[in-house]
């Protein structure tokens, strides 16, 4: 169910020691009136116990030593840009945050869809996204909701994903008015600040990138892009199914000496705005 090695050492500054009357930590049920979860197979491993409202941890180290976490403190948060049609009924790019917790079987969904405003701002419900405050999001159906903990861990998730979300939607917009203009010369104004920004993006990104893949993955994708035509912003989406095919049907990751499975994680964690990128410097130029 849990990690409870990861749970154990990130929550180090919550462990305290314990005196127990049993020197084996499975034989502790009676005595902190829980139920075993978990057996410690060796001196060094954990033993969880369940109560009604958290667990309790319990290892030898330096000591017996004791850890308690809340149910309702245990949820985990994702917050992402949707670029591609997932059979829900809103209109794309929409900003997508759920909420797991497998201690109390609880889970729920937000979602928002993105545009611009008159400013070229991006917006969520008509309101302004903000980097470091996030969207108004109400949870009903959660009974940790008006738990301050939740309100600092979805504060800190959005601040850690806003960057990423600003330039996938950014990105998203920037190509999708690029295309409509694409006959329509000479770029007023507006439009060439557009593309000042989206250049300015997939500069970034591309920096970035150049960092995480070798040259090999690079001259393998490139190998696969030649082969493909993009025919809208939204196709961009997806560029590790096109590497996926190839290296089935060709084995390229055998002739680049590139780890296929490895490049395929890579490719699947990549944001919109990174795959654009990708695109951007590893496709030919037309003729």
């Amino acid at each position: 169910m849990y990690d409870w090695n990861a749970l154990w050492h990130a929550h180090a500054g919550h462990r305290h020691s314990f005196d127990s009357s049993s020197p084996d930590i499975n034989l502790l049920a009676a005595e902190l009136g829980e139920s075993l979860r978990h057996s410690a197979r060796d001196n060094h491993d954990i033993a969880v116990y369940e109560g009604s409202h958290h667990y309790t941890l319990l290892r030898h180290d330096q000591g017996l030593q004791l850890l308690r976490l809340d149910k309702h403190a245990l949820f985990d948060i994702g917050i992402r840009l949707v670029t591609a049609d997932e059979g829900q009924p809103l209109t794309l790019p929409y900003l997508e945050v759920l909420i797991d917790n497998l201690a109390t079987g609880e889970d729920a969904s937000w979602r928002a869809e993105i545009g611009c405003n008159a400013d070229g701002e991006l917006i969520a419900n008509d309101t302004l996204l903000q980097s470091d405050l996030p969207p108004a999001m109400v949870w009903p159906t959660l009974s940790f909701a008006n738990d301050p903990r939740f309100a600092i861990a979805l504060q800190q998730s959005w601040q850690d994903a806003a960057e990423g979300i600003t330039l996938d939607a950014a990105a998203w917009f920037n190509t999708e008015a690029l295309e409509q203009m694409a006959d329509e010369p000479p770029l007023d104004a507006r439009i060439q600040q557009m593309c000042e920004r989206y250049a300015e993006i997939i500069r970034r990104e591309q920096a970035a990138l150049s960092r995480q893949f070798s040259d090999d993955a690079l001259h393998l994708i490139a190998e696969v892009l030649r082969g493909i035509t993009f025919e809208s912003a939204e196709s961009c989406r997806g560029l590790w199914l096109a590497v996926e095919s190839r290296l089935l049907q060709d084995e390229l990751d055998q002739k680049h000496g590139v780890d296929g499975d490895a490049l395929l994680r890579q490719l699947q964690q990549l944001s919109y705005a990174q795959e654009v990128a990708l695109i951007e410097a590893l496709t030919p130029p037309q003729k």
